[in-house]
């Protein structure tokens, strides 16, 4: 099994990490959210006397590094590390909240340290900390099982490490997304998986860059971002997947051709690059096909402006019978800030005519995805995670 990283690397896209540390951090995963410790007896004052352990052993080393001048901090809210970073520092600034990024060796982290009247915390990416027993929802399978228990749509899904195991996923699934079971961010993610050969080069793919596979049933529609604060839907981000349609003439490369002419502003060329000319090969085609006339192919399984699609904010302004469906998951999951990733084909049609499913949750969600939609008004969520925070400052 390779797992060095090579760079560039297509199927990691546009988030490239050392393919041997993101194997190494799904087994570290493995050991820390599939071991059912959240069943014994104790665990949840044991683990808040573990929390408070750590955390006091964080202290002595920020304040151990700051004695060595190996630890600095940064009020320039330029070295943030993210978007996301950057909106919750700005939202701090303006309710007087101090906020201060920790550098190590000069370096910027994405760990900060944040000061208001009697309160303050360290945090890193996001100022509310989950419970331990909440991360569980990073593994997908563990989070469809919350899901299903709670009586919300999933597809099926199944946890494997073997090839033989993935083959009797595909046996049960009969169309399979196959993707690494915890993380991922979309590298080395492979849908619409039909034939056996397919499946073979798809598990080889994740193995890559993960020591565990799931093979899900694959859901056809849109991806869509939702984003709960505190158990209330705020942010609804529906991506598109680049698309064409065949006039029963043209090749089609050469439809992308006349698709990346036309595209509008602020929206990156459609590549057909290994991944995506893998992603239609499974869907029948190749890029001298011609495509019939009227026929529309999806060109990627990635949506939005960054792959040649679009996306819009729909904020609450989706049918309204999914909202209540969202926020029961996320009262589920037990985060305190969580985003959904959904397949639904028409947000705007009522949920109960239409086939669609969670699909991940994600603990520290990007909250700046909200932030900056082509299309639909913006939404910034800073605004709500940061009275999450004083709300339970004040608590305690």
């Amino acid at each position: 099994m390779a797992l060095k990283h090579t760079a560039p690397c297509a199927a990691c896209g546009s988030a490239p990490a050392s393919h041997l540390s993101l194997w190494l951090g799904t087994v570290a995963d493995a050991a820390t959210l599939r071991l059912p410790m959240h069943q014994l007896p104790f665990y949840a004052p044991l683990m808040r006397i573990a929390e408070k352990v750590v955390d006091a052993l964080g202290e002595l080393a920020y304040i151990i590094g700051r004695a060595l001048h190996l630890v600095t901090l940064s009020s320039d809210t330029a070295t943030a590390a993210s978007t996301r970073s950057q909106l919750l520092w700005k939202e701090a600034l303006r309710r007087g909240i101090s906020m201060r990024q920790v550098l190590l060796l000069g370096l910027p982290t994405d760990i900060f340290r944040v000061q208001h009247g009697r309160a303050s915390d360290s945090f890193r990416s996001l100022p509310l900390t989950p419970e331990a027993a909440a991360l569980r929802m990073d593994d997908k399978v563990l989070f469809k099982k919350t899901m299903e228990a709670a009586g919300l749509p999933v597809p099926k899904s199944y946890g494997v490490s073997r090839l033989s195991q993935a083959k009797e996923a595909l046996q049960s699934v009969r169309i399979a997304c196959v993707k690494p079971r915890t993380g991922s961010n979309g590298r080395h993610t492979y849908p619409n998986v039909r034939t056996e050969e397919d499946l073979v080069e798809a598990f080889a793919g994740v193995k890559q860059i993960s020591a565990f596979v799931t093979v899900e049933e694959y859901l056809d529609g849109n991806l869509c971002r939702a984003t709960c604060v505190n158990g209330t839907l705020i942010g609804f981000l529906e991506s598109a997947y680049p698309t064409i349609t065949g006039d029963g003439v043209s090749a089609i490369e050469e439809l992308v051709v006349v698709a990346n002419a036309a595209k509008l502003d602020a929206v990156d060329d459609i590549e057909l690059d290994s991944v995506n000319e893998s992603f239609i090969a499974r869907q029948g085609y190749s890029r001298t096909s011609i495509l019939p006339l009227g026929t529309t192919l999806a060109l990627s399984y990635r949506g939005g402006t960054g792959a040649g699609g679009s996306n819009r904010e729909h904020g609450r302004n989706i049918h309204p019978s999914f909202i209540p469906l969202i926020e029961k998951a996320a009262r589920s999951t037990g985060l305190h800030v969580v985003g959904f990733d959904l397949i639904i084909p028409d947000a705007q049609q009522p949920q109960d005519t239409q086939r669609w499913g969670f699909i991940e949750a994600n603990s520290l969600p990007w909250i700046d995805l909200h932030a900056h939609p082509y299309y639909g008004e913006p939404i910034d969520l800073s605004a709500a995670v940061w009275d999450l925070w004083q709300s339970q400052s004040i608590r305690a």
